[in-house]
């Protein structure tokens, strides 16, 4: 098995931090997910495949929601999944670069936060296709990050520009995301729909989940991006330390909820 860049390093789970951290960014994302997923016709007994599942917490509600049917929650490190959570989940150990599972076996496949990691996206995104069943769902949440160097808050700017810069040193790409509607287009899928929800910092109210995940992510992967040289510590301590409120508010970035059925 090849090496795995974005479970180890600055987002390892062998970071003490890095359990909670994917739990608020579930707080984050589910409301996203779910708001794809809910309206989709897919009868009582659908096969469901959760693609880099994280902590848990989709595969989990797949598994409430649909009782009748069968929830595959799928990842590369699976340490934080709880197979006897529901009946009809099972975990399993997956790369979902090496490893594949027969064409046709899903009736809705959810991945969120791994395509725009992968140096493989795109061909992992073709695969993703083939493993849906005709009339099948596929639905990919994942965020876009817009360049930091227009921010209005220098505090900010520097270190939003390293935290890029680090995924992007792991092979992702932080701004690919604005191509996936095309490419679920070109692959042949249908009925496509994409929703932007806006990541929001600096703000207690409206994108207040996204405000409480980026701190604690900018302050586990902070040492990292000192020791690479793409900030100064300085900065980092600048950033956490910056006030909250609506004067400060500012997208990072945007996430893009985007949906498509297999003919």
């Amino acid at each position: 098995m090849r090496h795995d860049p974005y479970g180890t390093g600055v987002l390892s789970k062998d970071i003490p931090t890095e359990l909670r951290r994917l739990q608020l960014l579930e707080n984050a994302l589910d409301p996203l997910s779910i708001a794809a997923v809910e309206k989709l016709p897919l009868g009582s007994a659908p096969r469901i495949l959760d693609m880099a599942s994280g902590a848990g917490s989709m595969s989990y509600w797949l598994a409430d929601r649909y009782p009748g049917g069968s929830v595959v929650s799928a990842d590369i490190d699976p340490r934080y999944l709880d197979a006897e959570r529901a009946p009809n989940l099972t975990v399993r150990t997956f790369d979902i670069r090496e490893e594949d599972f027969p064409e046709g076996s899903f009736d809705l496949i959810h991945a969120r936060s791994v395509l725009k990691h992968l140096p493989e996206r795109e061909d992992v995104l073709a695969r993703l296709v083939d493993w849906l069943a005709p009339g099948g769902w596929l639905a990919v949440v994942d965020g876009y990050w817009f360049p930091s160097d227009d921010t209005a808050h220098p505090e900010w700017g520097g270190v939003l520009r390293a935290i890029v810069e680090q995924m992007n040193s792991q092979g992702g790409d932080m701004r690919w995301t604005r191509r996936l509607p095309g490419l679920v287009a070109r692959l042949g899928l249908t009925e496509v729909d994409v929703r932007l929800t806006p990541s929001l910092a600096g703000w207690e109210g409206w994108g207040e989940q996204f405000h409480r995940w980026i701190r604690p992510t900018i302050r586990q992967t902070g040492p990292t991006l000192v020791e690479k040289g793409y900030v100064t510590a300085e900065e980092v301590e600048r950033f956490l330390a910056s006030e909250d409120g609506p004067h400060m508010a500012e997208w990072f970035g945007v996430v893009a909820s985007v949906v498509g059925r297999r003919p």
